[in-house]
């Protein structure tokens, strides 16, 4: 639900908790498979709002991170991702000088290429591209609607490849099931505060929620809570 209303922050909600109750190679194709139906369901609620003619530079950096770094995913060291991650969040929410420099670098098939390649690598990389596409919307629905499309490129690749190298997701059932319908019903009620808010409030919430996410990122690296 926090997704369909600001767009993201769901799925690193999830991840967190799930390694209470799930083996550790599972987290990641569990979550993927929540992730995508969780988008899915947003991205069909909101498909007015989705910014269509972003989405095929974006497919196609999603298929080359993913096919590039999903041969490498099981040897992949993250331990100073969330650092870099964190950093490139803050300094794009808030330091306008580097946002004006960092978006000559930007685009849609960068963004794809390292949300696919980050999805493999730590399982929840929403937070990471908010901030750059946000700069080429027009509003919060059509941020929300296009990111949920966008993540449901990178999650359903994620998951092909996750099954490519032997995870057996059948042996979840279960759990999915109860994941799923939650991630629906969620992302139902979400879309219907989402329409309710007041903009400004919507992207103070958004900025603090982000900004939240990134301090724990970068804190969790001298921690170990990551």
């Amino acid at each position: 639900m926090v997704a369909a209303v600001l767009g993201f922050g769901g799925g690193m909600l999830l991840i967190a908790f799930m390694p209470l109750f799930l083996p550790a190679a599972a987290v990641i194709p569990v979550h993927g498979v929540t992730q995508m139906v969780s988008n899915v369901s947003r991205a069909v609620f909101s498909w007015r709002e989705v910014a269509w003619p972003l989405l095929p530079a974006y497919l196609m950096g999603a298929v080359m991170g993913t096919l590039l770094i999903g041969f490498t995913v099981v040897h992949a060291a993250t331990n100073y991702l969330p650092l870099f991650i964190g950093s490139y969040i803050l300094l794009n929410v808030w330091h306008k000088g580097f946002m004006r420099w960092i978006s000559q670098f930007e685009s849609m098939f960068m963004a794809g290429f390292v949300l696919s390649a980050l999805g493999l690598l730590v399982g929840a990389p929403g937070p990471v591209f908010h901030p750059m596409v946000m700069k080429k919307l027009e509003n919060k629905h059509q941020l929300v609607a296009t990111t949920a499309m966008m993540m449901t490129i990178a999650h359903g690749l994620k998951l092909l490849m996750f099954g490519w190298i032997g995870f057996a997701y059948i042996e979840q059932w279960p759990l999915l099931l109860v994941l799923m319908l939650s991630a629906m019903l969620g992302s139902w009620l979400g879309t219907h505060i989402r329409r309710r808010t007041n903009d400004e409030m919507w992207m103070v919430a958004m900025k603090i929620l982000l900004s939240g996410l990134a301090i724990h990122m970068m804190i969790s690296v001298g921690t170990g809570l990551q």
